[in-house]
C-alpha cells in the first residue's frame, strides 16, 4: 500500500507539501498541487481519514438530515436529491452521511452528529417549522443550511427552487386552459414549502377573480396514499371540479390511480398537475404535467454553500432557483 512519503517522492516535493495538498491548505502553488494530485492518482494513494481529522480538526463529512425516514426511502424526489447531493459533495472531496430528525428520540441524528462531532456541517432537508434543533446548532456553532425548504429564522441560509413561482405557473396554465373549479392538495403543512404553495394557490385564485372554496382544498402529507384519498374526497365534495393541483408528483400519482379506480378519465374528465418532475412523472399514464425541480443546480449550490460555511467563508444570501413548467398529457383545455 502506497504511503504519503511515496507520493512525496514521486512528485519530488516534501512530505509536508503533500500534507498541505491533502488538507486543502491554501498556501500551495497551483502547479505543485497538480503534481501532487497526479502522483496520488498514479499511486492509488488514499489518505488516512482518521489521521487527517486529528491534524486538521475536519472530518470532511457532511450530514444530511431529513425530517422522517420515509422521506429517504419512500419519496422519489428526495431519493433523487440525495443521489445528486452525494455526487456534488464527492466531487469536492466530501462524504455524505444520511440521518433523520426523529422527535421521539431527542431529534435523532442531528443531535448525534452534533454531540459526537461526526460531521463538519449539516444540510437540513425540508425542515419543519419551529424545529428546536436550530437553536442547538447555533449554540454549538456548527455550520448548517436548509435545502428544499427554509426555516422561520431569516438569519439561517437556504437553497431552494421558487415555490411561489412554480405554483403560479401551474395555476396560470390551468386558467389558460379554461379551468375555474381547481382543487388543491397540500403537502405537510408543518413545512414552510407546503405553506408557500398553498398560499400561492389562494392568491392566484384571487388574481383570477375566482372565489376561494375551502371544500376544494385537501390537507395531504406528500405520500401517494394521501394523494389517493385527496382525489376521492375532492370529487365527492365538488362534483363540478375540473382540475386538481397536487403539491408533489407522489400525491399526483395517487390521484391518477384513484381516478382509474373511479372510472374517471384524465384529462378528458379532469386535469391533474404534480410538482417536482420526478422520473416517474413522464412514465405515468397519462404523463404528468408538473413543475421541474432542478436537482443539479440545487445540489450543486447546496454543496458549495455548506463547504464555504465549513471553511469559514462568508455566505451573503440565500439561493432561490427559478421553477420550470413541464406540460404533458394530464392537462387539457375545456
Amino acid at each position: 500500500m502506497p504511503s504519503q512519503q511515496d507520493v512525496a517522492n514521486l512528485a519530488n516535493v516534501s512530505f509536508m507539501t503533500v500534507s498541505r495538498v491533502i488538507n486543502d491548505h491554501p498556501n500551495v502553488k497551483k502547479e505543485t498541487r497538480e503534481k501532487v494530485l497526479k502522483a496520488i492518482k498514479e499511486l492509488g494513494y488514499y489518505p488516512d481519514a482518521t489521521a487527517r481529522a486529528l491534524n486538521t480538526g475536519k472530518t470532511r463529512n457532511i450530514g444530511v438530515i431529513f425530517p422522517h425516514e420515509e422521506y429517504i426511502f419512500s419519496h422519489p424526489f428526495f431519493v433523487e436529491l440525495s443521489i445528486a447531493l452525494e455526487k456534488q459533495l464527492s466531487r469536492r472531496g466530501y462524504h455524505l452521511f444520511l440521518g433523520t430528525n426523529k422527535t421521539d428520540e431527542k431529534y435523532g441524528e442531528s443531535v448525534n452528529f452534533l454531540n459526537e462531532r461526526k460531521v463538519d456541517g449539516l444540510i437540513l432537508i425540508a425542515p419543519l417549522k419551529n424545529d428546536p434543533i436550530i437553536g442547538k446548532l447555533k449554540k454549538a456553532n456548527l455550520p448548517f443550511l436548509f435545502l428544499n425548504g427554509r426555516g422561520e429564522d431569516r438569519d439561517s441560509r437556504f437553497v431552494d427552487s421558487d415555490n411561489i413561482q412554480g405554483t403560479e405557473l401551474l395555476m396560470r396554465h390551468l386558467f389558460e386552459l379554461g379551468h375555474r373549479k381547481i382543487g388543491f392538495v397540500t403537502g405537510n403543512m408543518l413545512e414552510l414549502n407546503a405553506n408557500d404553495r398553498c398560499n400561492t394557490y389562494v392568491n392566484e385564485l384571487k388574481s383570477m377573480n375566482i372565489s376561494f372554496d375551502e371544500k376544494l382544498v385537501f390537507r395531504g402529507d406528500w405520500s401517494i396514499e394521501s394523494g389517493y384519498s385527496a382525489f376521492n374526497a375532492l370529487i365527492r365534495r365538488r362534483k363540478d371540479i375540473t382540475a386538481i393541483v397536487f403539491s408533489n408528483d407522489q400525491m399526483a400519482l395517487g390521484g391518477i390511480r384513484a381516478a382509474y379506480d373511479n372510472n374517471i378519465y384524465i384529462p378528458e374528465d379532469i386535469s391533474i398537475c404534480g410538482y417536482d418532475n420526478t422520473k416517474y412523472a413522464s412514465f405515468s399514464v397519462p404523463s404528468l404535467t408538473t413543475i421541474h425541480q432542478p436537482l443539479k443546480e440545487l445540489s450543486e449550490s447546496a454543496a458549495e454553500m455548506i463547504i464555504s460555511k465549513v471553511n469559514g467563508k462568508e455566505v451573503l444570501g440565500d439561493i432561490v432557483i427559478p421553477a420550470e413548467l413541464k406540460i404533458r398529457d394530464s392537462t387539457r383545455k375545456i
